[in-house]
């Protein structure tokens, strides 16, 4: 607001200064009125005109994103600020605006009510297109819009002469009163600027000038419509006639209306004056206007996450349809709020995707071709500012995906911290429509700051900021009501207003809000041991490895060598012997990943204690159908093993894996058209181990038992069925996965009970829980 106030001011102060300078004194009353009207509704409007300059970014066909699992939110990360003044200055500025507003609109109302009181309560009588209205007081001639204010007494005696007469029916012919009224409420609106009223006299002045030019137009006699302009300025009885919004015959300077009237403007000097209005409007237009650079980016194609098997592929593949996301938002100042100008967003290799306006203003878009969820990341600097990466989790969304991020920027010698808030599913994201919802994420800045400024010089963890009431630790939590009940350390519940009696802000390791059904409301945990022994929770642990070697883990990239230590923060309510027996660890990878990165993550899981350590690869799935190399390696192998006797195979278990692999990449046509999958026999028996030699006596003594040995037992019972199978797991609290993916045990019953041919391994693992590994595909069982 303060910079529009100061460029509109800026432009009447220039057309101003033009009109004074180049246009006042001439005598061009016409052309100057529509200046005057037309340069005070110019100055208002040229500060509004956005000019868009749009700018194409061609952008590389390879990004490396790496996401994060949080789904979308509205969130706002919560930052510190420098302590506030208690003191509102913008609220007292706003309060004295309102006050003048109200002010000058209850004198504009005053003098409207006058006038219409003038016209109800005399003698009236109209005369062509004008009204006369005969007034007992002893006041000037004056008009408002068609109504001619006269004296009775001086109006009936016929001495009122003519060429006044003929100046307040010009006033009303020219409608001047509809300029008083506009100026009027510019007036109201903006009554804290000067040039205003410095145009309101103008403009009234130059009324009076073309209400000078058209009597002397038909009287043609100069000296007589001065002497009669000289007496009523020397009338003191009648030298003010009390209503602002009206033209009045002696207003201004009677030596100005002069000087004018003697004055004939030539055609050429009009043109010349006219065509300096051009280079003076573009002069404004450029200065004052503001320029919005929008940043078309052509749609860059991923072609591959960095961090997650899901995503590995950004490459359009067969039967998968592309997705668009845009993205928009406005890129600040985190501790002024103010919009930042020129900041650079990249992807994570560094190319550029946008850069902002003078709005702060930025707007990108791209591809997304890969099925399954969404992840990216962009990087967001500025040259004085502390850079930020922007890391996107988004679910299995389709089609257009439009979402605007706000991100606060911090200054390199800044107390404050970066803010961050993302607003989803934008219909619409021009500048706009980003600028509207700006409001509420402010609000949350400000929350935000408040909160951060707040916990400055205590360690309050009760506190009221405005008229809501928090719990504050290293986040936050707003409560309902200052009577909440908090249970601290699973041992006391207290109310929450008491808290700051009880316990300190940098004591607190945990708080949550606890469900229906608890005593309390919140719970909060001020020692470790506590927290543990109340805490039942067991994450599952899972880590990404991009085709770098680069892991992603708990939504951070996390060096190799930080990895045991980030590793220690999780589960460590648990021992290493409870970790062995329930934790459950998923490693994913691409089909480049380094080797020998994968096995030393799998050392450190080890290491730190984890029932199962699943390595998550890309589907096969994702393939469609096996090539032609494959096809042909397929044929070769299974027409070998075909033509072999099964009562004598030789079978090599690397060809068997190959077969299989191969199998499973194949569609439905290219089964039909192969070699038939070779009919393996069971794998032998183990053989048993021999017996230790017995002793004569022990001998004799299992000769006689052999002799008196009883009956065999029946043979065991047959095994239960698949599906019995897998209901008993599920009631045994089974871990349960399909082709290497973690699924419920409700999902899998209903597998099992849709595809009879499924195929299961089920088995005891080192902890408590046992893990049944359902497949499309043979599985392979290494002993």
């Amino acid at each position: 607001m303060l910079i529009y106030l100061l460029k509109s001011t800026a432009c009447l102060a220039i057309f101003w200064a033009f009109y004074k300078l180049m246009l006042e004194k001439e005598s061009i009353h016409h052309f100057k009125r529509y200046f005057l009207l037309g340069a005070l509704i110019a100055s208002f409007i040229i500060p509004n005109l956005v000019f868009i300059e749009y700018i194409d970014v061609v952008e590389p066909t390879t990004t490396s994103i790496a996401p994060i699992t949080t789904p979308i939110s509205n969130t706002v990360i919560e930052q510190p600020i420098p302590e506030t003044s208690v003191f509102d200055w913008q609220l007292l500025l706003w309060m004295v605006y309102g006050l003048g507003v109200i002010g000058f609109g209850l004198r504009f109302m005053a003098n409207l009510l006058r006038i219409c009181l003038r016209i109800k309560k005399n003698p009236k009588f109209k005369e062509n297109f004008m009204t006369k209205v005969l007034l007992p007081q002893a006041l000037l001639p004056h008009t408002f819009l068609n109504y001619i204010f006269l004296n009775q007494k001086q109006y009936r005696e016929n001495s009122i002469p003519q060429e006044v007469l003929l100046h307040e029916e010009t006033h009303a012919k020219q409608r001047h009163s509809l300029d008083i009224l506009f100026i009027e409420l510019a007036q109201v609106v903006f009554w804290f600027n000067p040039l205003i009223y410095l145009f309101k006299s103008s403009i009234k002045l130059n009324h009076e000038f073309l209400a000078d030019k058209a009597v002397i137009k038909k009287s043609h006699d100069h000296s007589q419509y001065q002497n009669t302009l000289l007496s009523y300025l020397s009338n003191g009885i009648e030298n003010h006639q009390s209503v602002g919004i009206a033209n009045a015959i002696n207003y201004s300077s009677i030596k100005k209306r002069f000087t004018v009237m003697k004055t004939n403007t030539s055609k050429k000097s009009f043109v010349l004056r006219s065509f300096l209005l051009l280079p003076l409007t573009a002069l404004l237009l450029f200065g004052f206007s503001e320029t919005k650079t929008i940043t078309r980016t052509t749609p860059v194609e991923f072609t591959e996450t960095s961090l997650y098997p899901e995503s590995k592929s950004f490459e359009t593949t067969d039967g998968i349809s592309s997705r668009s996301i845009q993205l928009a938002g406005l890129i600040l100042d985190s501790e002024t709020l103010m919009p930042l100008e020129k900041a650079i967003i990249t992807d994570s290799e560094g190319s550029t995707l946008a850069k902002t306006d003078v709005n702060g203003y930025y707007n990108i878009e791209f591809q997304i071709s890969n099925s399954g969820e969404i992840f990216f990341d962009f990087n967001v600097a500025k040259e004085g500012y502390v850079s930020t990466t922007q890391i996107q989790h988004w679910g299995n969304l389709q089609g257009k995906i439009s979402s605007a991020i706000y991100i606060g920027l911090r200054q390199d010698e800044s107390g404050s911290r970066q803010l961050s808030s993302l607003v989803p599913n934008l219909k619409n994201l021009d500048y706009e429509t980003i600028r509207t919802n700006y409001p509420e994420v402010k609000k949350d800045f400000v929350l935000a700051k408040k909160i951060e400024a707040s916990k400055k010089g205590n360690q309050n963890v009760f506190m009221q900021i405005d008229k809501d009431f928090y719990l504050l630790s290293d986040s936050w939590i707003k409560l309902n009501s200052k009577n909440d009940l908090v249970l601290v350390d699973d041992e006391t519940i207290v109310p929450a207003n008491t808290l700051n009696n009880l316990i300190k802000r940098n004591q607190i390791i945990g708080m949550t809000p606890l469900g229906p059904g608890n005593k309390a409301n919140y719970a909060v945990y001020t020692s470790k041991q506590n927290q543990n022994n109340t805490n039942k929770t067991i994450n599952p642990v899972e880590i990404h490895i991009n085709k770098n070697g680069k892991l992603l883990f708990q939504n951070k990239l996390v060096p190799l060598e930080d990895l045991k230590n980030e590793l220690s923060k999780i589960n460590d309510h648990l021992s290493f012997d409870e970790r062995e027996k329930t934790i459950r660890s998923i490693i994913n990878v691409e089909a480049t990943t380094p080797k020998d990165i994968i096995q030393k993550v799998d050392m450190i899981f080890e290491e730190y204690g984890t029932a199962t350590i699943n390595i998550v690869g890309p589907k096969m799935q994702q393939q469609g159908s096996a090539t032609r190399a494959e096809m042909k390696e397929y044929n070769t192998l299974a027409k070998k093993y075909n033509e072999m006797d099964r009562n004598h195979m030789m079978i090599k278990k690397s060809e068997v894996i190959r077969l299989k692999e191969i199998y499973g990449k194949m569609s439905e046509k290219q089964r039909k058209d192969a070699e038939p999958f070779p009919d393996f026999p069971p794998a032998p028996p183990v053989p048993s181990s021999p017996e230790p030699p017995m002793s004569p006596m022990s001998e004799a003594g299992a000769k006689a038992t052999k002799a008196h040995s009883p009956v065999q037992p029946p043979a065991p019972p047959a095994p239960p069925k698949p599906i019995e199978h897998i209901k008993k797991m599920v009631a045994q609290g089974a871990t349960f996965t399909l082709n290497g993916k973690e699924i419920s045990g409700e999902k899998a019953i209903e597998v099992v009970q849709k595809n009879k041919r499924i195929n299961i391994d089920s088995r005891e693992s080192n902890g408590a829980n046992p893990v049944v590994k359902l497949s499309t595909d043979p599985i392979v069982i290494e002993n």
